[in-house]
């Protein structure tokens, strides 16, 4: 098998002249305009003739991204099958099926899916929609773990069990998400470092021949978010750390970059692209996007919908466990408080003891997105006041970005909101 680096956490396996490519998000700026590629993608959208099948590990736009989607040639996409793990909502499986694709496979756990003679893929869902992947030719087996969270020693487990011995091992190796307040440069450093340990905890449960970091090649890119590229893990860091502290042979691959299993590899030379491409966009701050504002009355009148849904759709539930938030909009300067009972109204409180402060283009992206908190906190356009309570606002939008996942909003919900709290307290959470 041999593995062909698109980007980020795009790559293409290929065997015996069959060829799937994962999550090909190749351009554009996403998360609502926070993030984009690090490096450009040298792969075109003409290239997918040459290709029978996408997988998709989950539903973010870095993964799946259909503006890019529409852009691969009709005359191709009839030829190309997409794989994806079965859902309960199917709203990705469905998506494709109308968009043009030859047909869609939804795999479940412990299904073997042959995409040729002697070349088979098996995904699983993992948790908060992620999913990983593994490939097998022979006795070689490469495992993507992507964004999947993998904490503890029964996850590792579970998945040795399902895939056996791992020879090559992809996994994320940075931070993507809101990391600290601007000056919360220690706690960023300390979530990178963590990011580092996992990977060695992967590592040493897995124990990969070969370990590519993947799905870390990404900077924020608005001006609201942009200092958060200040202690990110770059590819020099991620080598570095896997040469020093794991058994594995680690290689950095660059946009473009074709690489087959234990062949000699030089990966400075592809670190030294990478650090080219930031020292690059460090210099073009003009190049970043800019806060828009958004029209106070429309906000109000978003604020309206939003929670009249809530009270419709939920009963009388949310009114006893949503408590008033208090909200500091960046760009016009001024805090609100938003209620179940009142929508968006005047407060006279400051900046320091709201519970989040974000420009009002974000509040409407909640607003009128039940993924727009889970958005807003990976792209990082945002706040948290040491005087206000985060958990608040979170769980204002929680409830429907969890129906949007498929999860209803049960007393088992109830139970994990009360579980999270007491994390909280107990200073294991972070808010």
């Amino acid at each position: 098998m041999k593995i062909k680096f698109v980007n980020h956490s795009c790559f293409i396996v290929e065997h015996e002249g069959v060829s799937i490519i994962s999550d090909p998000w190749l351009e554009g700026r996403i998360f609502n305009n926070g993030w984009d590629l690090l490096s450009k993608t040298k792969l075109t959208y003409d290239d997918f003739r040459n290709i029978q099948f996408i997988w998709f590990s989950h539903e973010h736009p870095d993964h799946f991204y259909p503006p890019n989607l529409k852009l691969i040639p009709a005359e191709y996409k009839k030829n190309i099958t997409v794989i994806f793990q079965h859902t309960i909502d199917g709203r990705v499986a469905n998506y494709c099926r109308k968009a043009g694709f030859k047909d869609v496979v939804e795999i479940r756990p412990n299904q073997t899916y042959q995409l040729g003679q002697d070349f088979s893929i098996m995904c699983e869902y993992f948790s908060e929609g992620d999913s990983w992947i593994v490939y097998k030719s022979g006795e070689l087996t490469i495992l993507n773990t992507n964004d999947c969270g993998i904490r503890n020693v029964s996850e590792i487990d579970h998945i040795k069990h399902v895939v056996g011995n791992v020879d090559i091992l992809l996994t994320q190796f940075s931070y993507a998400y809101w990391a600290g307040n601007r000056e919360d440069v220690d706690y960023r450093r300390k979530v990178a470092e963590d990011k580092l340990k996992f990977i060695q905890f992967q590592c040493d449960g897995f124990k990969p021949k070969v370990t590519i970091p993947i799905a870390s090649y990404v900077y924020f890119c608005h001006e609201e978010n942009f200092y958060l590229n200040d202690s990110v893990n770059t590819a020099a860091k991620a080598f570095e750390f896997l040469s020093a502290k794991t058994a594995t042979i680690p290689v950095i691959l660059y946009p473009g970059d074709e690489y087959e299993f234990l062949q000699e590899w030089n990966s400075e030379r592809s670190i030294s692209s990478y650090n080219a491409d930031f020292e690059s966009i460090a210099q073009h701050p003009e190049a970043l996007e800019k806060t828009k504002s958004f029209d106070l009355t429309s906000l109000r009148s978003a604020a309206d919908t939003f929670v009249k849904n809530l009270r419709e759709n939920y009963g009388l539930l949310p009114r006893f466990i949503l408590k008033p938030t208090f909200i500091h909009l960046s760009d016009l300067n001024r805090s609100f408080r938003l209620s179940l009972s009142s929508g968006l109204e005047d407060s006279t409180y400051g900046i320091a003891d709201c519970d989040v402060s974000l420009a009002s283009e974000s509040l409407a992206f909640c607003f009128s997105h039940p993924y727009g908190l889970d958005t807003t906190q990976i792209n990082g356009r945002l706040q948290k006041p040491n005087g206000g309570h985060y958990s608040r606002f979170f769980n204002f939008f929680r409830i429907d970005q969890q129906k949007s996942r498929g999860q209803d909003f049960t007393f088992s919900y109830l139970i994990g909101v009360a579980i999270r709290r007491l994390k909280v307290k107990l200073g294991i959470v972070r808010v």
